[in-house]
This record gives structure tokens, sequence and C-alpha cells, in this order.
């Protein structure tokens, strides 16, 4: 397990950051990361003033790389190992821009948009706060967790809005009616006996308490 670790760590120190495949006439810039000459040469074409590390972002004030024989001999021992993975398959693995065909690794913040090196130092994101997609990541993910657990908040607290006032809505029914039927037997109790007699409120309240079980 030890040595597949290893190799895996040889392979990642053996590619460029850029092209994603083995170093090829590898060179050092300023800040200390290696890149296919061509690759950083490609990168730096149309830059003036300051180049950009494509990896780390360190500016240099010159377009300066150094030669790196012993980064080139390490690449042939990877090769000899046999621990090249295909471009191919690290493409499945990532996304890739199709512009640029570089790894997307990097995020900006304003337009929430993945970019590969060479998309976040292009004039669409100049100014823009561009991070890397691994820090990016969890920081967006724990924002829609807070934002779902709001919202479900918010749909509880609805829900019971909606039943209380249903029940306040059933008892306003329940009066209404409590208050039809009062009046209707009031009303029939005086057409029937225009005056008070002890066996007339008996019937009127009788009759009451039945229509009211009745309405339940």
């Amino acid at each position: 397990m030890e040595f597949v670790t290893a190799l895996a760590d040889l392979q990642t120190g053996a590619s460029c950051p850029i092209c994603l495949d083995y170093l090829k006439e590898p060179v050092t810039i300023n800040c200390g990361h290696n890149f296919c000459l061509s690759c950083i040469s490609m990168f730096w074409k149309n830059l003036n003033g300051t180049f950009p590390c494509p990896f780390c972002r360190y500016c240099s004030p010159e377009r300066k790389f150094t030669n790196n024989p012993q980064l080139g001999n390490l690449i042939e021992i990877a090769k000899l190992l046999q621990i090249r993975r295909s471009k191919r398959k690290r493409k499945e693995e990532k996304l890739i821009c199709e512009k640029h065909n570089q790894v997307l690794t990097f995020f900006c913040q304003k337009d929430l948009e993945v970019l590969c090196p060479q998309c976040s130092f292009s004039a669409d994101h100049q100014n823009h706060y561009i991070w890397p997609i691994e820090k990016a990541a969890p920081y967006h993910r724990k924002r829609l967790q807070n934002c779902t657990e709001l919202w479900k908040e918010r749909v509880e607290q609805v829900e019971k809005v909606i039943t209380m006032q249903s029940r306040k809505s059933l008892e306003l029914k329940k009066k209404v009616q409590w208050g039809l039927i009062t009046s209707c037997v009031l009303n029939a109790h005086h057409c029937v006996t225009p005056s008070p007699h002890p066996l007339s409120y008996t019937f009127y309240y009788l009759t009451l308490i039945h229509l009211s079980l009745y309405t339940k």
C-alpha cells in the first residue's frame, strides 16, 4: 500500500498542472512550480508586465524560468515504473475546460462559475474573487444546507398557522350555527306560546339541546 502511495506521489510530482501529462522539457518558474516549457510559454504568450503562476497565482515581474534536468530524469523513472495514467482517463475523472482543455480547478464567486487556470485570468473575471474548487465546494454546500433548514422551519410555521386558522374557522362556524338555531327556536317559542309558562320554557331548552347535539 505504501508503495502504491509513493508511486502516486511520484506521478503527481512528474505531471504538468496545465496539460496534466508528464512534463516535457520541464522548467521551473520563480515560485518553484514546474511546467512543460511549451505549456508555460503558451500560457504567458499574450501577457506583459506580470506573469502569474497557473497553479498558485504568484505573479512574477518577468518572463523567467529555469530548465530542470533533474526533474526530467525523475520523469523517465516514473515512465519506466509504468505509473502513468492516460490523459483520457484523467479527463473522465475531472471536468475539463472546453476552451483551453485544462482542468477546472477554480471557482468565480461573483459569477458562480468553475474555471480553468487560464480562464481565471481572463478579462471576463478580472477583479473577481477566485478561489480553489476544493475550498469553494464545502463553503457553498454548507450555505445550501443552512438555506434548506431555514425554509424547512418556515414551511413548518406556515403549516401551524394554517392548522390554527382551520380550527378557528370551524369554531366560528359552530358559533354561527348555534346562533341561528337559538334564534329559530326562540322565534318558534314566541309564536307557539305568547305568554311565559314553565312548560314552554322546558320545551324551549329541550329543543335547543336536541338541535345542538344534531349539529355536532
